[in-house]
């Protein structure tokens, strides 16, 4: 969804657009994690491997709303224009959030926040895009 958001919006932005569409009522909440972060885990992870439980889940362990990431990749991408929300779409699962207790205990804490993970995205989306 990320990578679509961005897009979506440094086209907005470019072409001038005074609205971009969410779908659903942007309610729905959903945790990504930047793609760095998801690296370092797992390079941590490895240099103590034997340690390590057998199946543990990977994340941030809270969730934004849809809502919320949309606001904050027009922010990163400093598109000041509204966005509507189309109920006719599907919003899907109300939430998708893992419990990251074991990668807590085990000192695997992601450094990226919402924010940060965007602009670093955003970066790279314009070194392939411009």
């Amino acid at each position: 969804m990320i990578p679509a958001v961005i897009r979506k919006i440094h086209y907005a932005k470019k072409q001038k657009q005074p609205t971009v569409e969410i779908w659903g009522d942007g309610e729905a909440r959903r945790e990504f994690m930047y793609a760095g972060d998801i690296a370092q885990v797992i390079w941590q992870y490895i240099s103590f491997f034997e340690k390590m439980p057998d199946l543990m889940n990977i994340g941030l362990g809270h969730d934004y709303t849809i809502n919320e990431y949309y606001a904050t990749i027009a922010h990163v991408i400093g598109y000041e224009g509204a966005f509507t929300h189309n109920l006719l779409k599907p919003v899907g699962m109300r939430q998708k959030l893992i419990d990251v207790n074991l990668q807590k205990e085990n000192g695997l804490i992601p450094k990226y926040d919402l924010e940060s993970g965007i602009k670093e995205t955003y970066k790279y989306f314009l070194t392939l895009n411009e």
